[in-house]
């Protein structure tokens, strides 16, 4: 027999919440940012408190505290005539993201960051003109755009051209921090050819601000692939130094490299350099057809890198025998997407690209399972004729996120 008393006190139980405003918010904080999309759909009430900027605010900093893990990671493909980027999936729910509402046709992913990301987008000026030679005497005249988007709401916002001889751009967003997000450049300075200068963009006042300091670059750093954590954007280099940039002090500052780098050099190849979790992380091998590698960890405050795991893949290769292993191009076995920092140290694992895979290695037990199996980039293949790889510093974290930019 039904019980019509507690079906009552059910539905009485939902119109409380429903009527109180702090009650529903501090529930609603809690559900992931797709399914709050779907709930403004409930009513107007619903939809009014969602697309408030205060709310969505409070949600990205109560998601960024309990969901500190990527949801997926982006793979760029360099200026790619679709709106549908390669997605890894971490999660089970995660899906694909389209970027049909940008109406260009050649976008980017440049950079990501707490569920914005930093696109670039080649806009052709006129038409290429072609003569009766295998080369093009005109390739057309085009210009890049960049803008901030969320994939998530599909919102995004066109930024004002950087400081034409730039050299990299990072994007910088916590919502702990600031409700604002800050995309850091790198540009060449006006005194000397070896000194640079930082352009700061920032969403508050949506203008550019060129800072009057003045540094110069270790020798063998990289200025592309930044990685922001705690307030600063990281480069790694090939030298025992490298610089992070301090956003808030505006202070460019030394960041110590792994030991090897002092006399060794450029025998070290950096598979990926990233951040998972509060933890920066950095890969180095030798060789990749020796199929090992080691990674490293910054200790705090900035006084070294540890390592933490050495790593052989040869078990991923007994325990997937199917698995090609391009032996014979020693630069393109494998390749290192991401290292993924769980809740718990037996949850670490690390991204592999192999074979057209996505593959998963539990860096604590070394056990592997496929994640996903992907398109080699479009237009691209290397000599030994296999598909063309994808490297850590084009496979970007996704996060879902409302909030606005």
């Amino acid at each position: 027999m039904r019980n019509p008393k507690g079906k009552l006190e059910i539905c009485w139980s939902a119109e409380i919440i429903a009527s109180n405003l702090d009650l529903l918010t501090e529930i609603l904080l809690w559900a992931p940012a797709k399914s709050l999309l779907k709930f403004k759909c409930v009513s107007k009430r619903w939809h009014s408190l969602i697309s408030d900027p205060k709310f969505c605010i409070s949600h990205a900093r109560c998601q960024r505290m309990l969901n500190r893990t990527a949801d997926a990671l982006m793979l760029s493909n360099g200026y790619k005539s679709t709106p549908e980027f390669h997605l890894v999936p971490l999660k089970h729910s995660t899906k694909v993201p389209f970027f049909d509402y940008f109406n260009v046709s050649e976008v980017t992913i440049i950079h990501s960051c707490n569920g914005l990301l930093l696109c670039c987008c080649k806009l052709m000026l006129d038409k290429p003109k072609f003569v009766k030679t295998t080369q093009m005497k005109n390739d057309g005249r085009y210009e890049f755009r960049y803008f901030v988007c969320n994939p998530t709401t599909k919102e995004f916002k066109i930024l004002s051209p950087p400081k034409p001889a730039y050299l990299s751009l990072s994007l910088a967003f916590d919502p702990l921090i600031s409700p604002y997000y800050k995309v850091v450049c790198i540009c060449k300075g006006n005194s000397s050819k070896q000194n640079f200068q930082i352009d700061v963009y920032s969403s508050e006042t949506e203008s550019w601000s060129l800072l009057p300091i003045l540094f110069e670059m270790p020798l063998g750093m990289t200025y592309s692939n930044g990685v922001f954590l705690d307030g600063s954007v990281h480069w790694y280099s090939y030298a025992e130094t490298s610089l992070y940039f301090h956003i808030d002090s505006q202070s460019v500052k030394k960041m110590p490299m792994p030991f090897m780098f002092s006399w060794e050099g450029m025998d070290w190849d950096i598979m990926y350099f990233g951040e998972s979790r509060g933890h920066m992380h950095l890969v180095l091998t030798k060789n990749r057809s020796s199929l090992e590698f080691d990674v490293f960890e910054m200790e705090f405050e900035y006084t070294g890198w540890s390592l933490s795991y050495h790593v052989n893949l040869q078990s991923m290769r007994m325990m997937f025998p199917e698995l090609t292993w391009n032996f014979m191009n020693k630069h393109a076995v494998f390749s290192v997407l991401s290292i993924i920092q769980g809740e718990k140290d037996e949850e670490k694992k690390v991204v592999i690209f192999v074979d057209g895979r996505a593959m998963s290695y539990n860096l604590c037990d070394g056990t592997s399972i496929k994640i996903c199996d992907l398109k080699p980039r479009p237009g691209r293949s290397d000599i030994a004729r296999v598909p063309w790889r994808y490297e850590g510093c084009q496979a970007h974290p996704y996060f879902q996120s409302l909030v606005s930019v």
